[in-house]
Order: structure tokens, then C-alpha cells, then sequence
């Protein structure tokens, strides 16, 4: 038994080994495959919308744009588009093997044993190779987050300005799948805290910085031409710190001061009196005491409407 954990152990740390681990991913995604096939995963469709409008200058849906980031919405609708779904069932398992085979070359960094059972757990852990069978950003930022972990450990053990540079497309390509990822940005100054020439140190930040700055820059000039929003992405004033404070904790009412007053007399005037709520017979009270998802996104529209498409979600931010 001693034995074949030592060969297992020396067989994950060779490129053969990463090579095998990548076959049998592949294979226990097939496996998978057969009781759940790819499935439409979390807000699939406002994906597919901003695929549709994505090379349209004049958007229907601008607000399906400037909240999203396009690289799901590439591979979301990307892939349906030009090798349909059997296509798209493919891509999915080389994507989940992929993520695999980063977080094992990660785990490496610490010994052989911790390679062997991370890739243990991802492949034998349900709950991993299902995400991968939802369609949807979750899947797509989990490989993406994976390759940036790849970046950030190569660029430690072996720096230079080119790895870092790796690290800042690694980085850009994080955060234009999810735009909380712009957090790790931070991590271009990783090269700052190192024992090297003051020199290097500084190129490497500034190439890992430069490639973050020259990509999340080009993608913030095309919403500001094409919607009048010099952003990443639109909806971060909306979201801190009220989407928590309503949809979690539902401690937003109307009693709470002037703002939250405000914002419970445009729900009552412009937003109760029209479909679905008007049917359901949905009251104040019961807008504020449900607090989902549904009920935030109708309110972030409203804000838009009576407050202002400038006003940044002002409004919400106070009721927060």
C-alpha cells in the first residue's frame, strides 16, 4: 500500500501524470454526464441576452450589458452558438478537467501528497463536478479562478516581468467574468514583498499592472461610449450595502429613516400598482418582508427610473 501511494504520488508530480489526471476527469465528467447533462445554470438567459446584443452598438437590453462582464456570456453563448449542445457538453468536462489539473499543479507547491489529495477530492467531491454542469458564470469563474491561482504560484516561485504579466491576463480575465474579481488586483503588488532587486520588483508589478490596466481600461472605455458608464461594470452602488440588507437579513422597511421612506413611497406609486404584483395582491409590507432577488432587481430599475440613470443607485445605497 506504501508503495503505490509513493508511485501515485511520484506519478502526479510528472507531466505524464497531469496528462492522466486530465483523461480521468474527463472520464468521471462522462460518468456524470449520464444522470445530469449540462444543464441552463443561474441567470442563463440574461448570458444569452448579452450574447445576442454583444456586437449590436445600439443594445435593447443595455441593463443585461453593464451588469455582466463578457467572458461568460462568450463561453455561455459562444458555445451553444458554434458547436450546439453536444458541443457545449464537451467544452464543459475539458473545462472541469482543466481546473482540476491547476489546482493540483497548486497543491504541488506544497508536497506531493497534498497534489494527490486535491485531485482526489475535486474528482470524488458530487458537488464540484456539478457546478460544471450548470451553464452559467459560477462554472466559468471557478476554471478562470484556477488558472489565476496557476498564475499567482508560477509568478512566486519563479518571477519575472513575463510571468507577472500572466498573472495581470489572468487577472483581467477574472474580473471580466465576475467583477467582484477585481479584488485581486492586489496581488500585482505580491513582487513589492519580495526579497529581489528594487528593480525587478517594480517591473514585474508594473507589467502585471499594465496588462490589468490596458484590458479592464479598453472594456471600461466600451461602456462609456456605448452606454454612458465609464465602468467595469454598473450595479456596484446598487449591490453594497443594500442587496444583503434586503434580500438576506430583510431589515430594510420603510420606518427605517427618510431614505428607506422614499424608496417605500416609489415602490407603492410606480412599482405595486403593475404586473406580477398587482395579481398576487402584494402590499408594501410584503415587498419589504420577502426581500428575493426578483423583488431587488425591480427596485434597481425603479431607482433608474424616478431617481435618475445618474444617480448611481444614491438612493439605495442610503436605504442600506
Amino acid at each position: 500500500m506504501a508503495d503505490l501511494l509513493a508511485r501515485c504520488e511520484r506519478a502526479i508530480a510528472s507531466r505524464r501524470g497531469a496528462t492522466v489526471l486530465f483523461v480521468v476527469a474527463v472520464a468521471v465528467y462522462g460518468l456524470q454526464s449520464v444522470a445530469l447533462p449540462v444543464i441552463p445554470g443561474r441567470d442563463f438567459g440574461t448570458y444569452l441576452r448579452f450574447y445576442v446584443q454583444m456586437f449590436d452598438w445600439d443594445s435593447v437590453l443595455p441593463m443585461s450589458m453593464l451588469f455582466r462582464t463578457p467572458v461568460a456570456p462568450i463561453v455561455v453563448g459562444g458555445s451553444l452558438d458554434l458547436v450546439g449542445g453536444y458541443g457545449t457538453q464537451v467544452l464543459m468536462a475539458v473545462l472541469y478537467a482543466i481546473s482540476i489539473v491547476c489546482w493540483t499543479r497548486v497543491a504541488l507547491v506544497f508536497s506531493r501528497r497534498a497534489a494527490l489529495l486535491t485531485a482526489a477530492a475535486l474528482l470524488l467531491y458530487p458537488g464540484y463536478g456539478i457546478l460544471f454542469h450548470m451553464l452559467a458564470s459560477d462554472s466559468i469563474c471557478a476554471v478562470v479562478f484556477a488558472l489565476w491561482a496557476l498564475a499567482l504560484t508560477r509568478a512566486w516561485l519563479e518571477p519575472s516581468s513575463a510571468r507577472y504579466a500572466l498573472l495581470g491576463l489572468a487577472t483581467a480575465a477574472a474580473a471580466l467574468t465576475r467583477p467582484g474579481y477585481q479584488v485581486l488586483v492586489v496581488f500585482a503588488l505580491v513582487p513589492l514583498v519580495r526579497a529581489a532587486p528594487g528593480r525587478g520588483r517594480l517591473a514585474s508589478t508594473a507589467s502585471c499592472l499594465a496588462v490589468v490596466v490596458v484590458l479592464l481600461g479598453a472594456w471600461t472605455v466600451n461602456n462609456g461610449l456605448r452606454y454612458d458608464d465609464y465602468a467595469v461594470a454598473r450595479g456596484g452602488g446598487a449591490f453594497f450595502p443594500f442587496y444583503r440588507a434586503f434580500t438576506s437579513d430583510r431589515i430594510v422597511s420603510p420606518e427605517n429613516g427618510r431614505a428607506s421612506r422614499e424608496l417605500a413611497d416609489a415602490v407603492r406609486a410606480r412599482l405595486l400598482p403593475e404586473e406580477p404584483y398587482r395579481s398576487y395582491g402584494i402590499g408594501l409590507d410584503d415587498f419589504f418582508e420577502h426581500g428575493s432577488p426578483r423583488e431587488f432587481e425591480d427596485l434597481v430599475g425603479l431607482t433608474d427610473r424616478v431617481w435618475g440613470w445618474d444617480s448611481d443607485y444614491a438612493q439605495l445605497r442610503r436605504a442600506g
